[in-house]
């Protein structure tokens, strides 16, 4: 019995050493994907004996990543992402995350990996692209007991390994032949006229749909629609219209007919570009009642002006400064849209275009205005064109209501911003009286300027709160021990002075000194003493702050006993 005992205590020695020693070598634990190596045994397989991490003992469990190295493919491949730790760090708990992101994830810098991200693909964020079933090896991964939902390595860069073939192989799978990174469509690259079949005058104008049928097989991703391309019969007009004279001029409609119109007719003894007027683009697909009414005789027509013609869409905007409203300053017989007005004739106008202006379509600056005389408001929107002025809140809505009036005074909106970006701001704060020093002057303008609800209960934020004291934005530490009475406009108010002591944006007070601004000068040993040795923390009212004053000077009330009575 007694030797069993002795064997029992034995046992538990040695696995509370065991414990112990663990405890002391291991500096905590590992995360959910290595907690299979935990334990004194397991430390070899990390850690080379005697130094540190060592990537090729990473690398021997790692062999899909180890397989990409040797390649001289991906991130990893590159020497300055060769040392595992720089990026993954152990023994923090079975929760944390092993992936270091030097400047946060969506911050990584992916051409780094081979692959840089342009276009929509740089407004995607990284599991949109790096999904398990976006994996064409998935079973590798499953096999190295590996999560390819976490994973990411394994996409390949052609644009059918992550979306599907939308025209079901009709077009090859190099899909940058005709669309780029910006958006699928349009599709900008493809010119019709590569094609076996031409698109010329209105079928320039016909939706794809029209001639290329909708499909719905297969099913492809859960998408069961997609266009016919191929295949299609395109001999003759009748493949895609109707034969309005059944068969009596026979099949080949461009004897008589082309695609600037049906009712552009070909007559044979009758050449219009003989006339003063030449009939041109769309011209020659209008009908001839419609300029030569019934009645009216051929010659003789006024043709000189486009208005003569066609109604003043602009409704005089531009009598005035163009050419007694000739539209072809602008326009062409080929249609009204696009306009000939170009970028480099905005230029010369009032207002140049600038920054993020360049950018931004006509129509959302030049937007519909009254209709037109004698037409119904829904079916003829008038566009503006003529501005009152160049001012940004002509066009521009002012989000700070004319709170920075005053400071911006004839510049407006650009005496803060710029036509690049509302978000970059740049403004001189000593204007407004309360200068930004120390760390004041690293602190967000909306660690301050906080939104509220003083104009009409929007929300908007508030630049001129009224608000300047060190009071108004920062709790008191002290609870009200430096407070003193000021008078102002007949009234007795409450102030604290911080900067008496502080400096701007500094806790510290630096600029206190015990033998100027107390009335208890340190000399002597006191100059050694600690700041808490004589001014504890209390609490009250509910708050906790240290006592600084009234402190009692006398000797005894620190020290304790009778000062002027006691002896050695």
């Amino acid at each position: 019995m007694i030797f069993q005992k002795r064997v029992f205590a034995l046992v538990i020695g040695l696995v509370m050493g065991i414990n112990f020693a663990y405890a002391q070598l291991s500096p905590g634990d590992l995360a959910e994907a290595h907690k299979h190596l935990e334990g004194l045994k397991n430390c070899t397989r990390c850690h080379a004996a005697g130094k540190q991490i060592s990537a090729a003992n990473c690398l021997s469990c790692h062999q899909i990543l180890n397989d990409r190295i040797k390649a001289g493919q991906g991130l990893h491949a590159r020497p300055e992402f060769r040392n595992c730790v720089d990026c993954h760090n152990e023994h923090h708990g079975r929760s944390f995350k092993l992936v270091f992101w030097k400047n946060g994830q969506e911050q990584f810098d992916h051409q780094k990996a081979g692959y840089p991200l342009e276009g929509a693909h740089a407004q995607l964020k990284c599991r949109d692209c790096h999904q398990a079933d976006h994996i064409e090896e998935k079973s590798l991964f499953l096999e190295k007991q590996k999560r390819p939902d976490r994973t990411f390595l394994g996409l390949q860069q052609a644009c059918l390994s992550c979306h599907h073939d939308e025209h079901r192989n009709q077009l090859g799978r190099d899909c940058q032949k005709c669309h780029n990174l910006a958006a699928w469509k349009p599709a900008p690259d493809f010119d019709h006229n590569q094609a076996q079949f031409r698109l010329t005058g209105k079928h320039t104008d016909v939706d794809c749909q029209k001639c290329h049928s909708l499909q719905t097989l297969p099913v492809v991703a859960g998408d069961p629609d997609y266009l016919k391309f191929t295949g299609l019969s395109f001999s003759n007009c009748n493949s895609c219209h109707k034969d309005t004279h059944q068969g009596q001029f026979g099949k080949d409609c461009r004897r008589c007919h082309n695609t600037a119109g049906w009712q552009k007719v070909a007559y044979a003894n009758f050449d219009h570009d003989k006339t003063r007027f030449p009939l041109k683009g769309l011209h020659q697909g209008v009908k001839c009642e419609s300029c030569h009414k019934p009645g009216k005789p051929f010659k003789g027509l006024a043709s000189r002006r486009c208005l003569d013609c066609h109604q003043d869409f602009h409704r005089g905007q531009f009598v005035s400064r163009r050419s007694k409203g000739d539209c072809r300053e602008c326009h062409t017989e080929n249609g009204f849209t696009p306009s000939g007005f170009t970028l480099a004739e905005h230029q010369k106008t009032d207002f140049p275009l600038k920054g993020a202006h360049l950018a931004i379509p006509c129509i959302a600056c030049h937007s519909g205005g009254e209709a037109g005389p004698g037409r119904r408001r829904s079916t003829l929107v008038v566009n503006k064109f003529t501005f009152e002025n160049t001012r940004c809140t002509t066009c521009h809505t002012d989000v700070h209501r004319g709170q920075s009036d005053k400071v911006a005074k004839a510049a407006g909106c650009l005496f803060c911003h710029n036509a690049d970006s509302w978000e970059r701001v740049e403004f001189d704060h000593n204007l407004t009286g309360f200068a930004l020093e120390g760390k004041h002057a690293r602190t967000r303008c909306r660690d301050c300027h906080k939104p509220g609800k003083n104009f009409q209960d929007e929300p908007i934020v508030l630049f001129r709160n009224g608000k300047n004291k060190c009071i108004d934005c920062h709790r008191d530490q002290h609870n009200g021990q430096f407070q003193s009475n000021v008078i102002r406009a007949g009234k007795t108010i409450k102030i604290t002075d911080c900067s008496h002591c502080h400096l701007a944006g500094e806790w510290n007070a630096k600029k206190f000194d015990h033998n100027k601004d107390a009335r208890f000068a340190l000399d002597g040993a006191h100059e050694k003493v600690a700041c808490k040795e004589c001014h504890p923390r209390e609490r009250a009212n509910g708050k906790t702050f240290v006592r600084y004053k009234p402190i009692d000077p006398i000797c005894n009330s620190c020290h304790g006993g009778n000062a002027a009575g006691d002896k050695l």
